[in-house]
């Protein structure tokens, strides 16, 4: 109910008999009219369509496949490759007898002009027999771990967007929660503060006030006020940013009205072990570590000779009927004798890569550490200050209670009862800060574990 009436402060497209549900007869109008569908969702529900519709998500996960895709080319390259050829051309003078000419195995003619048109068409084969560090395609060549290595780094880029992109969808969502709450009690404090600028009004037209009493009520009426209205405007953009993510309308959404239960947090030398190994930060590095290897061994394979075969089959003739055909392989071995250290320099280059990654390794597992041991300090200090709120709480509505039954019998204590009474609303605002801010905290640390615990409890 408590939501459902926030609504109807803060979406205005959505009529307020809708919102309170007063009569069956304005439902009937919503569907005869074809709205748009409702829906509810809550924390969960919400998060799996945000994991499933999100673009930050989808273009990471596009990322990984182009990264496979390319990784499947480059090994193709290292694989046998059959071509056509076709073309034609012209002879003027004379050849030479027992050379091969660019065309291939071409009728010659010996001390003869000759002044022809030819064709010739047929297909090539071209087997790269060692090529950057691969024989045949049959190992794996350092080129296609490279690739495959950037394929991991992409993958767990993207569980690190998706990580991020969940933290800031809870955080939407518990804002929307939050503003809810505030809403309420904002709206309760602004009619209080209200109720108590009359009454001092009354009293002081009666003699019975001062200026400065009627000065301070209408000075808390006018903050009271200025609170409501920034709760209001929390609210609606609040519920807006929730819709947003989904891509829908705010008026098609509706949420929880409480805060989800919190599971119990994870032992820490246990998460801490686990995420060492299996968080998203550290495979990237593993990954990246992987890819610089394969990038030394790339390196050095070009220090050494390749070897490619050529076969081609041609058939030509000379637009006069006649026609011959001619097969011809090529053996090619390319040697680097001296490149000025191009090649040895870039070899030494990969090498420090390597040790660069590595060590950034063990800076990635260090840092996460930290970040764990930061994430479980500040859940347990906003614990502690949920618990301090929790009991001025207790503490503001003891006195409530007590000028209550006090005010029956002196209604003078009516000033001092309806000053508690702001007090403990304000308490209880300060109280949905603190419960919000230890939830917030909770899906920080889910975060920064690398998805491998769930704050939200089963």
């Amino acid at each position: 109910m408590r939501l459902a009436l926030v609504v109807c402060f803060v979406l205005l497209p959505i009529p307020r008999q809708l919102c309170a549900g007063e009569t069956a007869a304005v439902r009937s109008r919503e569907r005869i009219s074809k709205v748009k569908p409702v829906v509810f969702l809550n924390l969960r529900e919400y998060l799996a369509i945000i994991a499933a519709v999100s673009p930050k998500i989808v273009a990471s996960r596009l990322d990984e496949a182009a990264a496979y895709y390319e990784a499947r080319s480059i090994y193709a390259s290292y694989l046998p490759r059959l071509s056509g050829n076709a073309g034609v051309g012209y002879i003027h003078g004379k050849t030479l007898e027992g050379l091969v000419n660019s065309f291939g195995g071409l009728p010659s003619a010996t001390g003869n002009n000759r002044n022809l048109w030819f064709t010739q068409e047929g297909p090539a084969l071209t087997v790269p027999i060692y090529k950057d560090g691969s024989f045949l395609g049959i190992n794996v060549p350092p080129e296609v771990a490279r690739k495959r290595a950037e394929t991991q780094i992409s993958k767990f880029k993207g569980s690190l967007t998706e990580q991020d992109v969940i933290r800031t969808a809870t955080d939407a969502y518990l804002q929307a929660i939050k503003a809810t709450h505030l809403l309420e009690l904002r709206t309760k404090h602004f009619a209080l503060a209200q109720e108590e600028a009359e009454r001092v009004e009354n009293r002081a037209t009666s003699g019975l006030a001062t200026a400065e009493e009627l000065g301070v009520a209408r000075l808390l009426l006018e903050s009271s006020r200025a609170s409501f209205a920034a709760a209001r405007g929390e609210a609606v953009y609040s519920f807006l940013a929730v819709a947003a993510l989904l891509g829908r309308d705010a008026d098609t959404v509706r949420i929880q009205d409480s805060y989800p239960e919190a599971a119990p947090l994870p032992d820490f030398e246990t998460i801490a072990g686990i995420s060492s190994v299996q968080h998203p930060k550290v495979r990237l590095q593993e990954a990246a570590v992987r890819g610089a290897r394969a990038n030394v061994e790339l390196q050095r394979s070009r220090l050494l000779p390749s070897v490619t075969a050529d076969s081609y089959d041609f058939q030509y003739g000379d637009f006069h009927g006649d026609a011959a055909n001619q097969w011809t392989s090529v053996l090619s071995v390319h040697v680097p004798i001296f490149d000025f250290g191009e090649a040895y320099f870039a070899t030494k280059s990969a090498g420090m890569k390597l040790q660069a990654e590595t060590q950034r390794r063990l800076a990635v597992q260090q840092d996460l550490q930290k970040e764990l041991v930061n994430a479980v300090v500040e859940i347990n200090q906003s614990t502690g200050n949920l618990g301090r709120a929790r009991g001025e709480v207790v503490e503001a509505q003891r006195v409530v209670t007590r000028l209550e039954e006090q005010a029956k019998l002196d209604q003078a204590l009516l000033s001092e009862l309806n000053s508690a009474k702001l007090k403990l609303l304000e308490k209880k605002e300060d109280f949905e800060q603190a419960q919000y801010e230890l939830l917030h905290r909770y899906a920080l640390y889910q975060e920064v574990t690398g998805g491998q615990w769930k704050w939200i409890r089963r």
